[in-house]
């Protein structure tokens, strides 16, 4: 792999190139290939999405999901004050992020009981069930809905959901439809050519299932970060090495091992990619 090329592609004036690209780096979504493909338990895994939902940080996540109970809030709050936090979570901090964490342990005292409350068959399902959950808004309810469906293999049907799609999704959606000059416009129809241009690309972490609108959201969140400069290939998996790297335990060996457990990338080449970020 010529990481130095690969970087440096532009194709922000071809999304349909984009999309093929990232998912065949296995770069749309590595933390649920890393996650998926880890050799954990289930009860662990959902520790670690509950974790990852504090400060969206994979190494933090790392650490908090060897605890159960208590300890698990307890490691979660004494990492509060320094814990890095991804842009995502940027707003868990102060009062609200304390606040949040003592009510999800007044109502889960076993942390991976929280995830499976979250569990429905549709993104409808999926976003009531979290309405209670403080600090969980629009876009953990689509995240969590992807997790079931992608990571755990709990089909989650997203018919007709396109205006509950994140900000950025949306943004990157109406970049495309730009490009595309579209006639008929609009979130949904740009949303749908995305879905249909998509669905027979090949990504293992869903095994026979074909992409759907799940994945198209990812296409345009990520390419609007493309567009932006914010993004280029490898980016998402160096980014999730990195967290994880200096990590001690079982859980944050088990991830990277999934990380890598595709054949798409190497220690060397995350290593490489990373100095680009």
């Amino acid at each position: 792999m010529n990481v130095e090329k690969l970087v440096a592609a532009d194709h922000r004036k071809d999304w349909r190139k984009f999309a093929e690209v990232m998912f065949k780096l296995e770069d749309a979504d590595p933390g649920y290939m890393l996650l998926k493909r880890a050799k954990l338990d289930q009860a662990t895994k959902m520790r670690y999405v509950l974790a990852w939902c504090t400060y969206y940080n994979p190494g933090v996540a790392a650490v908090a999901c060897q605890f159960q109970g208590a300890k698990f809030y307890e490691y979660l709050r004494r990492v509060y004050p320094s814990a890095k936090r991804a842009s995502e979570r940027r707003h868990f901090r102060g009062q609200a992020g304390q606040k949040a964490l003592m009510q999800w342990q007044d109502l889960y005292p076993k942390p991976e009981a929280m995830i499976e409350a979250t569990h429905g068959t549709s993104y409808l399902q999926v976003r009531k069930n979290m309405q209670h959950m403080a600090q969980m808004g629009d876009y953990f309810y689509w995240k969590l809905a992807d997790i079931w469906d992608t990571v755990f293999d709990e089909v989650v049907d997203f018919t007709g959901c396109e205006k509950y799609m994140p900000k950025v999704p949306q943004q990157g959606a109406e970049i495309i439809g730009n490009l595309e000059a579209r006639a008929d416009g609009g979130l949904v129809a740009t949303v749908n050519m995305i879905t249909r241009h998509i669905t027979n690309i090949p990504y293992p972490v869903k095994g026979d299932r074909k992409l759907a609108l799940q994945e198209a959201e990812t296409v345009c969140c990520v390419f609007k970060q493309h567009v932006v400069g914010d993004y280029q290939y490898g980016f998402r998996s160096a980014k999730a090495w990195k967290r994880l790297q200096g990590v001690e335990g079982r859980p944050a060996a088990a991830l990277r091992e999934g990380l890598l457990a595709g054949g798409i990338w190497t220690p060397e080449t995350l290593e490489q990619v990373a100095g680009h970020l």
